[in-house]
Parts: structure tokens; C-alpha cells; sequence
């Protein structure tokens, strides 16, 4: 994951709004943006694995997004397969926008994954904003993805996953990386989340998001803090602290809060159990 101090998070109604005020005067669009840097990171992931890539678009602007780069690919010498089995006459305008221009640039479309192998995978099937179980031939596209003995990258999120919650929905894509858009997304980093996302990135598409409405909290917050310590001291020159705690069926929070505080640095720790532990 970029280490970026404290990096901003919204929910799926935050991300919205954000496009929402954006997408009017964008230049270029969110959309070609959006497909420029997954071509940039399939490109930066075929230097490593030189080979075919996969691109399955679902029916929407994530299938947009999958479209976009496609093209990008192409136009630089690579040869993606995409598959989609959607309408795309009841695809979102800009969505149809760039399946006309992936048309107009040569590109071939397939309804179905392949039996071949791919040096990559890209997920573009669905993005934030799923709230119901994936069925049918979507259900069908991830595991087949899931199936492919190769790399996965998802596009903005692994396919199935809530983006507010990180619930699995039915089922979804397991990705090796994920390049996520704008911010983070609350279901990137909870739940199911972090188990099926692999190695997160994100790019805010050079936009400002403004207020956010949490951040990720990681060491890069603390790091200023944590000081090297003089040898010349021992556990009296660090504090004590102390926790009371251990109700009925309780002693472990206790005791978890007291080796954290031991982990953090204190010098000595006090834990005050309210019921007596029974040791074996």
C-alpha cells in the first residue's frame, strides 16, 4: 500500500459527491483517467511478466474504466482480450463512450474468457456502489477469474466486495493488487476487505477530495513519536501505566490492553484484574 500519512477515506455516497462536483468541467474525463492509470499499472506489471493480458468489463463505468484501458494498452503495443457480455446500448454514456472508441481503435470483444493462458487479469467488473449478491454469468466471471493461474488486478475493488462494509456479496474477485480511485474505501480495509484486495494502491485521479470523512490511521502518524531511547535507562524511566479490567469473561481485554501497553513502551504495567483469574 502507498505509505501516505493519514490517508483520507469515504464511503460510496463520499465518492459520489466527489464525481458528482468533478465530472462537469474534468479534462480529461474521470473515465479516461480512471483506464490511463490501469493501463500504466497492467503496463508496469507486464515488465515483470511479459505476456497477454485479460480485461473483463462489467455494465458499468468500471467496465468503462476497463474499455479505456484497453485502448491505452493497445495504442502502445500490446494486444489486450477483452471480455464482455453485456448490452452496450444500456451502458452509462461514458461507458458507451469509450466501448465505441475501444471499436474505433480495432479492439475485438469476447463474450466469454478464453481457455488460454494470460500473464494478467484485470477486474473491471463492477466497482463501489454494489449492494446485492452477485448472481448468474457475473457470478460466473469471478470465479473464473478466481480460477486463472495468473496475476488479478482489480479495478477501484475486487468484484462482490461492499465498498462500505467489505462484505463478501455472494462471492468475489480474490486480487493480487488493487488500484483503487479518489480515496479509500471503508470495505478496502475492513472485513473481507483486506483478505481479497492483495496489494492495495491508490490514485486520487489528481483531484482534490476535500474534508474527508475518516483517514487511515498507520504507523507513518506515530512515527515522529517514536523516539530512539538512551541505553543508559531502564523501566523506571518510562512511566507506568495502569489498567483495571477483567470483569466476568472479560481478563482477556485486560490482559490484551496491558501487552500493548508493554509494545508501546511503558516501563512498568499494572493490570487490575476485578475477578481472580484462575491459573492452571
Amino acid at each position: 500500500m502507498n505509505h501516505v500519512v493519514s490517508q483520507p477515506v469515504f464511503r460510496t455516497a463520499g465518492i459520489r459527491a466527489i464525481e458528482a462536483r468533478t465530472l462537469p468541467t474534468a479534462e480529461p474525463p474521470l473515465m479516461e483517467r480512471a483506464g490511463a492509470a490501469v493501463a500504466a499499472e497492467v503496463a508496469q506489471m507486464l515488465a515483470a511478466s511479459p505476456g497477454v493480458p485479460l480485461i473483463v468489463v462489467g455494465p458499468g463505468n468500471n467496465g468503462g474504466d476497463g474499455f479505456v484501458a484497453a485502448r491505452r494498452l493497445k495504442e502502445v503495443g500490446h494486444s489486450p482480450v477483452v471480455v464482455f457480455a453485456g448490452d452496450g446500448s444500456k451502458l452509462p454514456a461514458d461507458a458507451r463512450v469509450a466501448l465505441q472508441a475501444w471499436r474505433s481503435a480495432g479492439g475485438e470483444i469476447l463474450d466469454d474468457v478464453p481457455a488460454r493462458p494470460f500473464a494478467l487479469a484485470v477486474d473491471a467488473l463492477f466497482g463501489v456502489g454494489l449492494t446485492r449478491p452477485l448472481e448468474g454469468r457475473y457470478a460466473e466471471r469471478v470465479d473464473r477469474i478466481n480460477a486463472l493461474r495468473c496475476p488479478v488486478l482489480s479495478v477501484d475493488i475486487p468484484s462482490g466486495l461492499d465498498s462500505d462494509t467489505g462484505q463478501v456479496l455472494g462471492r468475489a474477485v480474490q486480487a493480487d493488487r488493487t488500484l483503487t480511485f479518489i480515496a479509500l474505501k471503508p470495505g478496502l480495509l475492513t472485513l473481507d476487505g483486506p483478505d481479497h484486495c492483495g496489494d492495495l494502491r491508490v490514485d486520487a485521479l489528481g483531484l482534490d477530495v476535500g474534508a474527508p470523512e475518516g483517514r487511515l490511521v498507520s504507523i507513518d502518524l506515530f512515527r515522529r513519536h517514536l523516539k530512539p531511547r538512551l541505553r543508559n535507562s531502564h523501566k523506571g524511566s518510562f512511566g507506568s501505566a495502569g489498567i483495571l479490567g477483567g470483569a466476568s469473561g472479560m481478563a482477556g481485554a485486560a490482559l490484551l490492553a496491558g501487552r500493548s501497553a508493554l509494545k508501546l513502551g511503558a516501563g512498568r504495567v499494572y493490570v487490575g484484574m476485578l475477578e481472580r483469574l484462575a491459573v492452571d
